[in-house]
């Protein structure tokens, strides 16, 4: 009787270990976790900024194109408005 006494303090105590390590454990991985999710939070937002700078980037370079586009044109114009002069005179 004393023997199967001393098995089950034994494994009482082991089981205590037992849940005293696991608790450690979930308590760090609940830092952990805390702090991916802080650092996912962050770069989630920083993805957003960067969203719409390249969204603004877009439309800036939209707005070149459609400047250059005009330049051309008018360049192209006044070539041969120029032409047009230099045959009169």
């Amino acid at each position: 009787m004393d023997d199967n006494l001393g098995r089950l303090e034994e494994k009482v105590l082991k089981a205590v270990r037992l849940i005293q390590e696991l608790r450690s454990e979930n308590d760090c991985l609940q830092r952990q976790r805390s702090q991916l999710e802080s650092e996912f939070a962050a770069l989630h937002e920083r993805s957003e900024r960067l969203g719409c700078d390249l969204e603004e980037a877009r439309a800036a370079a939209a707005t070149v194109e459609n400047f250059e586009e005009h330049r051309r044109i008018i360049e192209e114009k006044v070539g041969g408005l120029l032409e047009k002069l230099d045959q009169i005179g």
